[in-house]
């Protein structure tokens, strides 16, 4: 078996590396399957990674020797530079019945030639808004890693490592997956349709692990960006009072139910801003202000610079720029 990794510049180096050695523990453990990889890049020339560590590709992907998979890695605004030259490769290799896959921000470069076009995919948390807006013709699913019709969507790095396991347990059986997950201490092994783990904003819980009555709520507010819902009806969903809710939610969030929706309304606009063209405007409105004054005045407080800047400064445009800047933002800050 082997697996084809096409870098493109300012790739995460993360994914790569866990894919990469997640095949050579299985090469070792299981000697009645041969496990092996190549690297390409579009035109053969040497790649750079996000990590500014860069890679000698095998060959050019116009020149790909035999592959039965094939996983994209490239930042989130790196767009393929060879659109239709390398979209006629990629589409070939799916019609001989191999199997295209993206990996993290790479969702983008083949959502752009159309590769995803009627079909659903696994896009990361940070990205998953942005994607929704980009790509109509693409169904966003909130699983770790996902195949629909040969094309494979892996939603981030510790994802890529999922699906490698998954392939070693198919290709080789559970017993070997088990034996290289072991080898990197991983404990638990994630399927197909797992969703991702999803930060609560609080003090040190994932989504997942937060009380069933605030798991619900959060929820309620995500599925509520652009028709703005009023805190009691979260509280309704709970079935306790007004009060009772705003303080279980301050207790566990460390914010109040008001100031985390805000930041919720916020990362999906800044998602927007920076890895779409859509009108600022249009954006503002979409989770659910409804002047873009009102927005922008909102969004400067948060992130220190307009939408406007944002969208221009080159800097805001690296891979996981949305991410980063919210790392270091409270809550709290996030106030109307």
């Amino acid at each position: 078996m082997t697996v084809t990794f096409l870098c493109l510049p300012g790739f995460p180096m993360a994914p790569l590396s866990l894919a990469i050695d997640a095949l050579r523990v299985a090469e070792a453990s299981a000697p009645d399957v041969s496990y092996g990889w190549q690297i390409v890049s579009e035109d053969g020339a040497p790649v750079v990674s996000s990590s500014g560590i860069g890679v000698t590709p095998t060959a050019a992907l116009s020149a790909l020797p035999p592959t039965e998979v094939l996983l994209t890695f490239a930042a989130a605004d790196t767009p393929l530079a060879q659109p239709n030259a390398s979209g006629a490769v990629l589409r070939r290799l799916l019609r001989q019945g191999h199997r295209v896959g993206a990996v993290n921000g790479s969702i983008f470069a083949l959502g752009q030639i159309g590769l995803f076009d009627h079909t659903r995919a696994s896009v990361h948390y940070r990205y998953a808004d942005a994607a929704r807006e980009r790509f109509t013709r693409m169904e966003v699913s909130p699983a770790l890693f996902c195949e629909d019709r040969g094309r494979i969507s892996i939603s981030g790095a510790a994802a890529v490592f999922e699906f490698i396991l998954a392939l070693i347990a198919k290709r080789s059986g559970q017993e070997v997956a088990v034996e290289v997950a072991c080898r990197f201490q991983h404990a638990t092994q994630r399927g197909e349709g797992t969703l991702q783990l999803l930060p609560a904003h609080s003090r040190d819980q994932t989504r997942d692990m937060l009380p069933r009555v605030l798991r619900e709520a959060v929820q309620f507010f995500a599925d509520h960006l652009e028709d703005r819902v009023l805190i009691q009806d979260a509280a309704d969903l709970a079935g306790l009072s007004l009060r009772q809710f705003e303080r279980i939610f301050k207790q566990e969030m460390g914010t109040t139910p008001g100031a985390y929706y805000r930041q919720l309304r916020l990362d999906a606009a800044r998602q927007k801003v920076l890895h779409t063209e859509a009108p600022l405007s249009e954006i503002a409105f979409s989770v659910g202000y409804e002047t873009a004054s009102a927005f922008n005045a909102v969004y400067r407080r948060t992130y220190g610079r307009s939408p406007s800047m944002d969208r221009a400064d080159p800097a805001r445009r690296r891979p996981n720029a949305a991410l980063r800047d919210h790392a270091v933002i409270p809550l709290a800050l996030a106030a109307e």
